[in-house]
């Protein structure tokens, strides 16, 4: 999941202009706060309780668009955007109270920024990546459902469920990516039009987002205090910002507070960057739950095997956090083949392995994908190192109604095993599976090279 973009302005903005205790109010739970397309200036902190947003479509269903918990705002678009019209409906899902400001609040002093805008876009951004990061988590509740609910209906309607869902997930992706871009577009703009050192940094976060890891991060603060002697606090924001020795030698060092302002800067453009890389995740999840309701599809010549595994494991980068991965990929023949079978296939096979180790409880998990190539045809296997499977159970486990528990836990066979063979099969190849306690490999064999290219 993505960093929460820091904001250590927050403490001093709630108590500047959300201290007022005549502009408080207290919104029962289901009461609305907002209303879709009525008229709403004001800007809302939530102070205790929690919100949802929903958008209704013009045939008049509704879908859930963000949550708002404590310490984040409601009201951002219609307030900042100057519409004052509120583009979702906003209900209490608890007994909640929040502070607000209006479009006549004055700019008060003592807060970096000359304009509520300047003083306020730290906390605008930190709010859409949280946002972002909600709905990423509904995206995969919503499909993890899916896929539990799916066990004991037929194929075909799991077919129409899961494209009725993955429409209207990729409409909250596209409501939220839209208006994310038009937060950017608006800071860049206004970055360029100063042609200050602050839009260089605004951009190199944007461009790179934050490439350092913990450790690296680390090492580099102690490098540039050791040579430039620099605060540990500046060499931090520096080395965070990818500076190099000759760019800081050269008089971007400055003193702490210009450090401070590039830093601030940099962020926002990092954090616009992580949600864009959250926004394409989110799309690939759909796309992924589009995969279940396909039935064949639009083939891709000279389709790289290798890239769709990458795919699929870029899809479940979180889950892949707890396991060691080895990656064994071979140089492999073009296919033609359908991307979106390929990665479901994938997707199915890794997460399934995950879930084994997973519900074994294991600590060392392991994950190992090995390709290579055959005659007019490729292999991939998967293997993993968790419990394995019963053999009694090893003949039904792609039916699509049989799951396998132990000690009370699922390990996911059934549903998407079921899956798995149904498109390797339309497609002409075999799946094969071993397994003994330590040890489950799955091996795909798919037709492909040069000599199986179809139109």
């Amino acid at each position: 999941m993505s960093r929460i973009f820091r904001v250590p302005e927050l403490a001093r903005l709630i108590e500047a202009y959300f201290s007022d205790p005549n502009k408080t109010l207290t919104v029962k739970k289901e009461e609305k706060l907002l209303e879709q397309g009525v008229y709403n200036d004001r800007l809302y902190l939530v102070l205790k309780g929690g919100f949802m947003g929903y958008v209704q479509k013009p045939d008049e269903r509704q879908y859930e668009l963000f949550g708002a918990e404590e310490k984040m705002f409601v009201g951002v678009y219609s307030f900042f955007s100057r519409t004052f019209v509120s583009m979702a409906t906003v209900v209490a899902g608890e007994d909640s109270e929040v502070a607000f400001i209006d479009q006549h609040q004055p700019v008060l002093p003592g807060v970096k920024g000359n304009s509520l805008a300047e003083q306020f876009m730290p906390l605008v951004v930190a709010n859409l990546a949280q946002r972002h990061q909600r709905e990423q988590e509904l995206f995969l509740e919503k499909e993890e459902m899916l896929r539990k609910l799916a066990q004991s209906e037929k194929l075909a309607s799991l077919g129409q469920m899961a494209a009725g869902i993955a429409h209207e997930l990729n409409n909250a992706v596209a409501v939220m990516a839209r208006h994310s871009q038009w937060l950017r577009e608006k800071y860049a703009s206004r970055l360029l039009s100063s042609g200050s050192p602050e839009s260089e940094a605004f951009f190199r976060g944007l461009d790179k987002g934050r490439p350092l890891s913990t450790r690296q991060l680390r090492v580099k603060t102690r490098e540039l205090i050791a040579k430039y002697k620099l605060s540990p606090e500046a060499a931090e924001k520096l080395a965070e910002m990818g500076w190099t020795p000759d760019e800081v030698s050269g008089g971007r060092s400055g003193p702490d507070p210009a450090i401070a302002r590039l830093h601030d800067n940099w962020e926002i453009g990092a954090t616009f960057h992580e949600i864009a890389a959250a926004a394409e995740l989110a799309t690939e999840v759909v796309r992924s739950v589009r995969a279940l309701a396909a039935r064949g599809g639009e083939r891709t010549v000279g389709l790289n095997i290798n890239e769709t595994i990458r795919e699929a494991l870029t899809l479940l980068q979180s889950p892949l956090r707890k396991v060691s991965v080895v990656l064994d990929l071979a140089e492999l023949p073009p296919l033609s083949a359908n991307r979106s079978e390929c990665v479901q296939v994938w997707t199915n096979l890794i997460q399934n392995a995950l879930e084994s180790m997973s519900g074994a409880g294991m600590d060392n998990g392991r994950l190992e994908i090995i390709t290579r190539p055959g005659r007019n045809a490729v292999r991939v296997e998967i293997r993993d190192n968790g419990p394995g499977i019963a053999a009694a159970d090893l003949p039904k486990i792609f039916q699509p109604d049989f799951s396998t528990k132990e000690k009370g836990l699922d390990f996911g066979l059934g549903l998407g095993l079921s899956i798995v063979e149904r498109i390797v099969h339309t497609n002409g190849g075999k799946i094969q599976v071993r397994s003994r306690p330590g040890e489950t490999v799955f091996a795909v064999i798919w037709p492909g090279g040069e000599n199986n290219v179809q139109a």
